[in-house]
């Protein structure tokens, strides 16, 4: 793959120029590359403006699923970071030269945090336990053709954000449609906007609302040890290698303990985790509106929700709840475990399907080792400011979670038999 670089106006264009080795991998990829050209809108910051290890590290972000066996960069970066960089990759290599002229980027000894801000949930509980000097940067997809995405309610909370007197920057994107089916071309490539202003805006740290489920594996099969695992040594090491650190504000905070802060804090005005309805009115629709909501039920039982209609009405929910096993199953334990099945007798069906022996009170607290997930400038702020909002976990409860399996649950017959009449009560439905 060669990568090309153009600037047109206030437009930072990425080329995408694949070889044979690209077209060859691609066609036997669940992934295909629909488009190839990229075009982030900067707000009139030029290509001169920003530190050649930054875009080096944007252009990785940026094909890293298209790649068959090696890749040019648009221009020379320090050596450094072509060093650290390739020492990382393993399914191909860089193949560019590196200037021994070009210093490696070193953000400013007051730099501030960034936060990859998405509007939803964990994001809002990750930007109301960072400094406040956080530059929160939402990468706007721009709308096209028959799409379910809105991106109403992201950019009103950052208009509301703004007029709290956050440095917020709405920066329009379309890398997602360089992917087929449109997407992430890698996990963080929806901080491109951010890391390509990080020397204009003295940023040394880039956050991520990634949650416990998510970094840790709770919910999943097994327990992973994320700090040490592949996914934290191969992007921490990228960032790492162009002058950034990586930061996971609420990688301890289970989805059920963002809800908790959100809901408590100042900033929760400007969260919705839905991206197809109006600010104000999710689209009670999709997956997220549905376990959000069932959580939300869970944690206030006097909010009125029509899970019924979202469970009969919506085929995603089916489809979601019909996974073995279900994503972030232990949210949805935890919340079926406290919801009135009473009063929502249709939801017996997915109760039974629940190991509902789990004790689950440990996810409204916070696995205190994860603080090691942020930089040690701003650790011990948020490690306070986390504690002000949800308990932290005492051993026992962290030994629950260093030990979490699922496998013996998820091969049982009894498991499997009620996973089969859950399915099967769609029908029903």
């Amino acid at each position: 793959m060669r990568v090309e670089l153009e600037q047109n106006g206030d437009n930072l264009i990425f080329i995408l120029l694949p070889d044979e080795a690209d077209v060859s991998f691609l066609a036997s990829s669940k992934i295909g590359l629909a488009n190839n050209e990229a075009r982030i809108d900067l707000g009139g910051v030029g290509v001169e403006e920003i530190h050649p290890d930054l875009i080096g590290l944007s252009t990785i972000l940026l094909c890293h699923q298209f790649i068959g066996k090696e890749l040019h960069l648009p221009m020379e970066v320090s050596e450094s970071f072509l060093e650290s960089a390739n020492g990382v990759l393993s399914k191909y290599k860089i193949r560019s030269n590196a200037n021994p002229g070009i210093s490696p980027y070193s953000p400013p000894s007051r730099a501030r945090p960034g936060l990859a801000f998405s509007g939803g949930a964990d994001s809002t509980a990750a930007l109301s336990v960072m400094p406040g000097e956080t530059v929160p940067v939402f990468m706007n997809r721009p709308m096209r053709g028959n799409t379910m995405y809105d991106s109403d309610a992201p950019l009103k909370n950052c208009e509301l954000l703004g007029q709290i007197g956050y440095d917020v920057k709405v920066i329009d994107c379309d890398l997602e449609y360089l992917r087929k089916p449109v997407g992430f071309p890698s996990d963080l490539a929806h901080a491109i906007p951010l890391i390509l202003l990080s020397e204009k805006l003295g940023i040394g740290s880039i956050a991520f609302g990634t949650v416990l489920e998510s970094a840790y594996g709770i919910g999943h099969e097994k327990f992973i040890d994320y700090p040490n695992g592949s996914h934290m040594r191969f992007y921490g090491t990228l960032l790492s290698a162009a002058g950034l650190q990586m930061s996971l504000p609420v990688g301890g905070v289970s989805e059920v303990g963002t809800s908790i802060i959100v809901e408590s804090s100042p900033l929760g005005e400007v969260s919705q985790s839905c991206i197809r309805g109006k600010k104000g009115k999710p689209c009670m629709r999709c997956w997220k509106c549905f376990r959000k909501e069932l959580l939300s039920v869970a944690l206030f039982p006097d909010r009125e929700v029509d899970l019924e209609g979202m469970m009969r009405s919506s085929t995603e929910v089916q489809i979601r709840l019909s996974a073995y096993p279900i994503s972030h199953e232990n949210v949805v334990t935890y919340s079926i475990q406290r919801v009135d099945v009473s009063k929502y007798p249709f939801l017996r069906k997915l109760r039974n399907r629940m190991d509902m022996k789990l004790d689950l009170d440990f996810l409204d607290s916070w696995y205190s080792p994860s603080k090691s997930l942020v930089p040690e400038s701003y650790r011990f702020s948020v490690s306070e400011k986390i504690s002000n909002f949800i308990p932290t976990m005492t051993r026992e409860e962290e030994e629950i979670v260093e030990c979490w399996n699922m496998e013996k649950f998820l091969l049982s017959e009894e498991a499997k038999r009620a996973h089969s009449q859950l399915t099967s009560s769609w029908q029903d439905l």
